[in-house]
């Protein structure tokens, strides 16, 4: 799932940075990978195969899904949306698993039947950025 082809030392001089939670080589929302959502407890867990989409800043699951694992509702946000409409949804924090690695990422809790996100911040929580022209995730530049 990942490119591990880049060395330490990274790419040659002058290349421009891939920032983790971005998206070169093409548009946004391309393809699918798998990953894993686990309650806090890491006690009950869900696989996914989730649109990488760097336009989304959070990971989105259903809220069926989210409640069967056990996932508190921590608060509610307000979102604008792909078409620019604004709408409140609740959030809460899971531990995301991804190539065998976790972070604790906040995750939306969706509409039933919508599409799984892994977003640009849960990417950028692995150092990840996407390559839409090869439909891979690859390391990002990691930045002070």
């Amino acid at each position: 799932m990942l490119d591990r082809t880049e060395t330490a030392e990274g790419p040659p001089p002058g290349t421009p940075a891939i920032l983790p939670g971005t998206t070169v080589g093409g548009a946004v929302g391309t393809f699918y990978v798998d990953f894993t959502l686990w309650n806090l407890a890491r006690t009950r867990s869900r696989t996914l195969n989730g649109l990488v989409d760097t336009g989304a800043s959070y990971t989105q699951a259903p809220a069926s899904l989210l409640e069967e694992l056990g996932v508190e509702r921590e608060q509610t946000n307000l979102f604008t949306l792909a078409d620019g409409s604004k709408r409140e949804f609740s959030i809460g924090w899971v531990d995301l698993e991804l190539d065998g690695r976790f972070r604790g990422v906040y995750v939306i809790f969706g509409d039933e039947g919508g599409k799984a996100l892994l977003g640009s911040m849960a990417l950028g929580s692995f150092g990840l950025a996407a390559d839409a022209g090869t439909r891979r995730l690859i390391p990002g530049e990691l930045t002070l």
